[in-house]
């Protein structure tokens, strides 16, 4: 196929926003960029060519937000688009409840990202190879602009990347072309000449060696990861991306080529053509399998190599990391496992945003960003093992159980057992019924999150959370909203990390060779850090073998993702490039999500909503039971995201994806 060579921002590709060259709708920059300025004027600028470039960097998503109205395809809604999170809010939790279609789908992603593409190819065709001269405050250097153009060059692969991990093959548009010209019109690329363009991106920035290779610094050999010492990193360049961020990139788009969506399992993709009888999708092609394989293996020595590691707590008295502050550090704290970041976080302050929508009424907060059962569920428990499996478990009665992650270690009371006997990413995720906060509570000394009928934060307010459980993972253990407690704490948003990386090459190795060990090794080093028993201890134990057994490492690889990076806005991607989601509801079937009963109650509550007594009874008619809280729609088309009707309708090249009419 002969690449499209030609680049124009218009209503095809950018959702009609045409304007003069260089506008306020189009740049959105700054003030000094939206008063009509040449091209001329912006790159014999060096403040201006900066800020041109630095504004290509709002392609990057922000997944820390969810449940906001205003919210947007690049922020956290497909946590909530998969059924691992509910948000108690109108729009942002009704889309899978309605369903929709091609022409009311929100939460796209089209238009802004070729704006951006669009952005980075004129950035690539105007920018000097420097500016300025060295005495000059604003000097550009050849090296610093390299680095700029680099840079560039993987903001509009990454742009690709988001683009096509939502909607599958879009318009390959790699130039520039007069954005006056109406006439020209763009079909859609197929999935491996996307995939391949991408890939050749992310070479020439490997290439170039304009990219650092890691944001360690010189002195981070003098200290150790979990002393939180930020001079370890150069976190002034946070977001930006090094050698290991292309490496991670470039693996990860070489899973999804590989993944059944793309790769030959979807039947009615694979009868998808332009219009002139050329098919965007390929027969299964099982050799991109080991194409993954190299790249993540390539990523792993050179990030090993320079320093990235699984993060690991400070050892206690025993000699051994907690688990449990392991797994809550990992988020609070720049550290060694991240290979790319983003500093803005919408948990950062307490009063506002992520922090707030996630804390209980009785602690200032708006309660409605929770978890479905189906979440809670997932989690294992203590001795590794699913909830079906441990004859440990069980959901009768009621018991005490400490609060792991409390600052004083609160012995919570009459607590139900299902929530007995977890392991630390279960404490660390999930906000239930009698949990007590992380900071005691002026005035409520015995404070604790109740839902139920009558609870602090029961349903009798929309700020409650729908499924009888608040979200409680990314939060930091030291805010509270009230008197001269801390309020703020800055901590980045990973957007890749080790672990991620770790799970992906089990499921790699898994397809290609059920036997290799590799497989549990690195399925067992994620539950190491959870402090688990991994699958080759359950099988030396006699308990739990799945070892060198296709279907069961791959559900048991599934299981880990979902728990490991629950929240962190993979999901929805993984259960569609699996084509799981089929295995779960059928074709055109709703599915459902339950929670606990809220209109139940659980204790009986004094006029402060503190416990005075509580009740026994578990099942049906009472709190701790398993209700049906949502019906979501599923149709088969949502394997793929339908491309804007609107760009559709303009368009005489462009085809719909499959089933959307």
């Amino acid at each position: 196929m002969k690449e499209v060579k030609k680049f124009v921002y218009i209503a095809l590709v950018a959702g009609g926003m045409l304007g003069s060259f260089i506008s306020c709708d189009y740049l959105d920059v700054s003030k000094e960029l939206s008063e009509n300025l040449t091209l001329e004027q912006v790159f014999n600028n060096p403040g201006y060519t900066k800020r041109w470039q630095a504004n290509i960097y709002n392609c990057i998503p922000n997944y820390s937000e969810m449940g906001k109205e205003a919210t947007t395809g690049f922020t956290g809604i497909w946590n909530l688009m998969s059924g691992q999170v509910v948000a108690n809010t109108t729009a942002v939790g009704t889309q899978m409840l309605t369903g929709f279609n091609s022409s009311n789908a929100s939460f796209h992603r089209w238009a802004t990202l070729y704006k951006y593409i669009r952005q980075g190819f004129i950035f690539l065709d105007n920018a000097k190879d420097y500016m300025g001269s060295e005495q000059d405050v604003s000097y550009i250097s050849k090296k610093d602009m390299d680095r700029l153009k680099a840079e560039t060059k993987f903001l509009i692969a990454y742009s690709y990347f988001s683009l096509f991990e939502l909607y599958g093959p879009v318009p390959l548009i790699t130039e520039i072309e007069d954005p006056e010209n109406k006439t020209i019109d763009y079909p859609r690329a197929s999935v491996d000449e996307i995939v391949n363009y991408i890939d050749r991106l992310l070479q020439e920035v490997l290439d170039s060696n304009a990219l650092p290779e890691t944001l360690f610094t010189e002195s981070a050999s003098g200290s150790l990861d979990y002393e939180h010492n930020n001079d370890r990193y150069n976190l002034k360049e946070i977001v930006r991306p090094t050698k290991v961020t292309v490496l991670a990139l470039r693996a990860k788009l070489w899973v999804y080529a590989a993944s059944p969506l793309f790769n030959g399992g979807y039947g009615e993709a694979l009868q998808l053509t332009n219009k002139d009888g050329k098919h965007l999708f390929p027969d299964e092609d099982k050799t991109k399998w080991n194409t993954a394989k190299t790249h993540l293996e390539t990523l792993f020595t050179f990030a090993e190599a320079k320093g990235h590691k699984l993060y690991y707590s400070k050892p206690g008295s025993n000699g051994l990391p907690d688990p449990n502050l392991s797994v809550y550090e990992l988020f609070q704290y720049y550290n060694d496992e991240i290979l790319w970041a983003n500093g803005n976080n919408s948990y950062r302050i307490v009063g506002n945003d992520m922090e707030r929508r996630t804390c209980p009424r009785g602690a200032n907060g708006f309660c409605n960003i929770g978890l479905y059962q189906e979440g809670v569920d997932a989690f294992f428990t203590k001795n590794g093992l699913t909830i079906e499996e441990d004859p440990e478990y069980n959901e009768d009665g009621f018991g005490n159980l400490t609060n792991v992650c409390s600052s004083t270690l609160h012995n919570d009371k009459h607590i139900f057992n299902m929530y007995h006997n977890r392991e630390p990413r279960f404490y660390n995720t999930v906000t239930y019924e009698g949990r007590s906060w992380h900071l005691p509570i002026s005035g409520k000394a015995e404070y604790g999150s109740y839902f139920s009928k009558g609870g602090d934060s029961d349903n009798s307010s929309q700020d409650h959370p729908k499924a009888g459980y608040l979200l409680y993972k990314f939060k930091n253990r030291t805010l509270l909203d009230s008197g001269n407690n801390v309020k703020t704490w800055a901590r980045p948003w990973i957007l890749f990390r080790l672990a991620d990386f770790y799970l992906y090459y089990a499921e790699v190795c898994n397809e290609i060779n059920p036997s290799d060990p590799k497989i549990i090794e690195y399925i067992d080093k994620i539950r190491d850090r959870a402090g688990i028993p991994g699958y080759k201890e359950l099988k030396d134990n006699g308990i739990k073998n799945i070892v060198g057994d296709y279907e069961a490492q791959k559900i048991a690889i599934r299981r880990e993702r979902m728990v490991e990076l629950f929240a962190e806005g993979n999901y929805y991607f993984d259960i569609h490039r699996w084509m799981s989601c089929l295995d779960e509801n059928g074709e055109d079937q709703p599915y459902v999500r339950t929670g606990m009963d809220l209109n139940s109650r659980a204790a009986k509550f004094n006029s402060s909503k503190i416990p005075t007594e509580f009740y026994d009874e578990v099942g049906e008619g009472s709190y701790y039971n398993r209700v049906v809280v949502e019906k979501r729609v599923w149709n088969k088309e949502m394997l793929l995201y339908p491309v804007p009707y609107d760009e559709i309708q303009k368009s005489n090249l462009l085809v719909q994806n499959p089933l959307w009419n």
